[in-house]
């Protein structure tokens, strides 16, 4: 290994381009899987279209990060000098990288949010109103997080391009790293809150604790995501001199491409037990009006319902709390979320047989 400038040039860039294009591919399994499970319960909705779009906007970070990478775009910046308009071009897509990876990161957590609102529908006040403003914040802080990586100059080719920097006023590069690690370490703070409230809530089913730690297992895996969203706020503090920025970007495009790869393979677990349910060789429902009914009670008869009757759509959580719910009450439960919720563990069963007697 050449040793020159008082370090090796070793080149990771072949690493970085592998791992994106396996995290690309995986993740397409589980975005093809999620959408499959949603069509085959009439279900897709908003969070689906979030997810898709996140992997769509995946694939050009995926070939922009390969391009970069496979041209020594993550060697020592020293070892690139002597070719100054090479050194421009993989700068040049470095920071053209940048804003596709934080649109991915923050469209797959605004997805999550979606996700976990349609899961617990309207269990409480202040679990859907925290998860719309933490959705709101992620969208806002994505928005500004963009805006800022190209605004930092007044010709943005002087992010790149020594010789137009020369000319061009730029901000205190700490400014723009200051600001992008407060945006990663709001993503950490995201990720562990989407993956806490649903569990604060599962923890209460009346199901026995294997099940409930099952579900809070896999509604609670996206702790990973912002574990990993924690180490890459870690490395943002190296970036302010900018004096060996293709070294010092790899690390922070590592744990950004695991990041990305986690939010969309662990946001899309939940909505895949219907696929669960065919490999098991069950049909799933299809309720287009989202309903299902038992004891063959009208949805406009509600004169028809026993007193202390707990009725809601889609929320089979919120039924399963209700501290009035009797074995003679009326039960309205079923549509797209609730095939959702269960994921395999028979919740539903469970929560009709101590409301009903009976399974659905």
């Amino acid at each position: 290994m050449v040793q020159q400038h008082g370090y090796p040039d070793e080149d990771r860039g072949p690493r970085l381009a592998a791992a994106y294009i396996a995290g690309c591919a995986i993740s397409f399994v589980f975005v093809a899987m999620r959408l499959t499970a949603r069509y085959s319960i009439a279900g897709v909705g908003i969070d689906d279209w979030c997810m898709l779009a996140s992997w769509i906007v995946f694939i050009p970070l995926t070939v922009l990060v390969s391009m970069f990478s496979l041209t020594g775009g993550t060697r020592h910046l020293a070892y690139l000098s002597n070719d100054q308009a090479r050194t421009n071009y993989i700068l040049e897509l470095n920071w053209i990288a940048q804003p596709f990876a934080i649109l991915c990161l923050g469209l797959s957590k605004i997805a999550v949010g979606f996700l976990i609102i349609r899961l617990l529908n309207r269990s409480s006040v202040w679990r859907r109103w925290s998860l719309y403003f933490f959705s709101a914040l992620t969208a806002i802080n994505t928005i500004l997080m963009i805006i800022f990586t190209f605004v930092q100059c007044k010709n943005p080719a002087a992010l790149w391009d020594s010789e137009i920097k020369k000319t061009t006023e730029c901000w205190d590069p700490k400014i723009q790293s200051s600001f992008s690690i407060y945006g990663a370490s709001m993503h950490a703070v995201v990720d562990f809150f989407l993956a806490l409230v649903p569990v604060t809530l599962v923890w209460r089913l009346k199901t026995d604790l294997r099940k409930r730690v099952a579900l809070c297992a896999l509604l609670g895996c996206g702790c990973l995501t912002g574990i990993s969203a924690a180490i890459k706020t870690t490395k943002l503090n190296g970036l302010n001199a900018r004096s060996d920025f293709t070294w010092e970007t790899f690390s922070l495009f590592l744990w950004t491409g695991i990041e990305i790869i986690l939010s969309i393979v662990c946001g899309s677990i939940p909505a895949l037990k219907p696929i669960y349910g065919l490999c098991m060789g069950r049909r799933p429902s299809t309720h287009p009006s989202g309903q299902r009914y038992t004891h063959g009670t009208p949805k406009s008869d509600k004169k028809y319902r026993p007193q202390g009757a707990y009725v809601r759509q889609n929320d089979d959580v919120a039924l399963a709390l209700a501290p009035n719910t009797t074995a003679s009450s009326t039960v309205v439960i079923g549509g797209p979320a609730a095939e959702d919720f269960e994921m395999g563990y028979e919740v539903k069963e469970q929560i009709v047989r101590s409301a009903s007697g009976r399974r659905l």
